[in-house]
């Protein structure tokens, strides 16, 4: 780590406690509905085996296994994984939901004997908003989530475009350290992060920015726009 870096990391939280103590803190925090940049993406393609990565309460998990996915999210706390395990099973729904940071988690764990492991073996894998801490991590992140895509399979990373009018001073009134980068992302920039990380080859399914309606904190209507982009890793 370079000292610019280290300075820059100087004081910032342990991302797994703040997401938990963000979570056990308050009554859930998500609506319970799919995103819908994901059910308008994800409803053309075949089900297989999918990977939701920071699935929060579970609601996105719960959708694909209700439309043929065999699902598997993690979250990195523990409270939001047992919100997501109680949801699928007061639905009726068959779906995996693991603490696990996807810097370091490895499901191979959790193979059948004789089986290859499974990192690297998930049709398709989901990352919807995914929070970094440092401008220069986001590199990172998007290859870490795309390590765990097979051959042949697709990458879905959903991101925010814009920030929302309300969110200027939004790491100071949660109180728990999770500033993220708030820099604008769009499809074609996720894509080049993808690309100049990877070690195969991938191509662009679809990209685009997508406008959907939100309400703020105190009532006030407004439109944002979310970076969607579904890639496809390129077998040879």
């Amino acid at each position: 780590m370079t000292e610019p870096q280290q300075a820059a990391n100087a004081g910032v939280p342990d991302s797994v406690a703040a997401w938990e103590e963000r979570y056990s803190g308050s009554d859930p925090i998500w609506s319970g509905k799919p995103n819908e940049a994901l059910v308008a993406t994800v409803s053309s393609l075949t089900p297989g085996r999918v990977l939701d990565v920071g699935c929060g309460e579970g609601a996105d998990v719960i959708w694909l296994a209700e439309h043929g996915w065999e699902a598997t999210g993690i979250d990195l706390s523990q409270t939001a994984v047992d919100r997501a395990a109680e949801a699928a099973a007061a639905k009726g729904v068959t779906a995996s939901f693991e603490v696990g940071d996807v810097s370091t988690w490895d499901p191979s764990g959790s193979q059948a004997e004789g089986e290859h492991p499974r990192r690297g073996g998930y049709d398709l894998v989901v990352g919807c908003f995914l929070h970094t801490r440092l401008p220069d991590t986001r590199e990172e992140l998007v290859g870490k989530v795309a390590e765990h895509v097979a051959p042949d399979g697709r990458l879905l990373l959903i991101s925010h475009a814009e920030m929302p009018p309300w969110a200027e001073n939004q790491d100071d009134e949660l109180g728990h350290g999770l500033g993220h980068h708030h820099e604008p992302v769009t499809p074609n920039g996720d894509f080049a992060l993808l690309i100049g990380g990877s070690p195969v080859r991938w191509e662009i399914d679809f990209a685009e920015l997508r406008t959907r309606e939100v309400e703020g904190p105190d009532g006030q209507p407004a439109e944002l726009d979310d970076s969607v982009l579904l890639a496809h890793r390129i077998t040879d």
